[in-house]
């Protein structure tokens, strides 16, 4: 029955309440005295003071004002301009039998106003007798009744027209937050769901380094020289160590995968035919490489080619396939920057439009240190630029 308020919106409706009190009373107990006077202005003010925390009792108490009104034999007075703004409020903020009866009132309203109004016609001396003056009588009585309920109405339909609007707003809002929690949550899978890949891959890429390391420790037993027993010693504890722990990271990261598939890894040496894969797709790819290639870990080759193949894909699918698409490959010392430039499509395709390549692309890069951007730039073209760091071992040239 009640509607939850802030704070300022209590005021405010206490202050205005306040306020047509104040201004109402020293109009109408100018011209009118007595006690139900004073009761009309009490009940109109509190009316309007309860219109939006109770719309229904706002109403309640209107009515009872205007029964008060009525049996007193009191002309309408200015406080009653409070009906208004009951009406409006049981239209914009009453439940449904509040709306409702707040249309009844309206209408039932406006007719009693009209018919009261006639009667007061009747008591002003106007003889029935002579047709003419019951005509007008009766003329006004229905020409009041559509004023009234006009009036009446209409602030009811206003109303319900900033209610439904209101409605409409807080429903946009709360699909657009729908959306942007199924487009995190898309994300969240996706990124989970590159961690998986990039779980599969550095599981082929451990194992096989492992699998080398054991293998050579093994043969380096039987071809010792010098110290045979310490030798020996230093080989098997190596072989030892390296089981281990190619068991732990396989039972490791076998529980991030799941189900992954296997399969042979690309490194930077698969570029070339990546590059032509997609010009046979029908892009237009121009590659330039600049500084000195660096020594990198299979894990970061893994990336470069990855981010690439991601950048590459989403040119094709989303970019302007006539205009082509340039690829930088920039060396330093301390690692390699990539940039892919590419059109926009003047008319985008289809799709869910949660972005899941870029997302993919940025887990690839942080994974092995790096970073990444995807944005889009002036004159329509979009561009991936990434940075994957050489590990400090491999400045000296000591690990590939």
């Amino acid at each position: 029955m009640f509607r939850r308020l802030s704070p300022p919106q209590i005021t405010v409706d206490i202050v205005v309440a306040a306020l047509f009190g104040l201004v109402v009373s020293s109009i109408d107990l100018t011209y009118t005295d007595g006690m139900p006077i004073v009761i009309v202005v009490m009940g109109m003010t509190l009316a309007l003071a309860l219109r939006r925390v109770s719309p229904g009792l706002a109403l309640a108490v209107a009515w009872v004002s205007v029964a008060v009104q009525l049996t007193s034999g009191l002309e309408p007075v200015v406080s009653n301009m409070a009906i208004l703004a009951v009406l409006y409020a049981t239209g914009c903020y009453g439940e449904a039998w509040v709306r409702w009866a707040g249309l009844a009132s309206a209408i039932g309203g406006g007719i009693l106003a009209a018919t009261y109004m006639s009667l007061f016609y009747l008591a002003s001396g106007y003889d029935l007798t002579r047709l003419s003056e019951l005509s007008g009588v009766v003329l006004s009585s229905l020409l009041g009744s559509v004023a009234a309920i006009f009036i009446f109405v209409l602030c009811w339909t206003i109303g319900l027209l900033v209610r439904t609007a209101q409605s409409a707003k807080a429903e946009s809002a709360r699909r657009r937050q729908a959306q942007e929690e199924q487009r995190l949550a898309q994300q969240s899978v996706v990124v989970e769901q590159e961690r998986n890949r990039i779980a599969r891959d550095m599981h082929d890429v451990v194992a096989h380094s492992l699998a080398v390391v054991i293998a050579q420790a093994d043969g380096a037993r039987y071809a010792h020289i010098g110290n045979a027993e310490a030798m020996d010693t230093t080989l098997a504890t190596i072989a030892d160590t390296a089981r281990g722990a190619l068991g732990d990271v396989r039972l490791l990261l076998a529980e991030l995968r799941h189900r992954q598939g296997e399969g042979p890894q690309p490194l930077l040496t698969d570029l070339d035919a990546l590059f032509e894969q997609m010009r046979g797709a029908g892009l237009d790819v121009r590659v330039t490489t600049s500084g000195d290639e660096q020594p990198l870990p299979t894990g970061h080759q893994i990336s470069v080619y990855r981010i690439l193949q991601e950048a590459l894909t989403n040119a094709l699918r989303h970019g302007n396939r006539f205009e082509p698409v340039a690829v930088d490959m920039a060396w330093q010392d301390a690692g390699v920057s990539v940039r892919v430039d590419n059109t926009v499509a003047s008319v985008p395709p289809q799709g869910d439009g949660f972005g899941h390549g870029v997302p993919g692309m940025r887990e690839r890069a942080a994974l092995v240190g790096g970073w990444l951007t995807a944005e889009k730039i002036e004159n329509g073209r979009f561009v991936v630029t990434a940075y994957v760091p050489v590990p400090f071992p491999a400045y000296g040239g000591v690990a590939r």
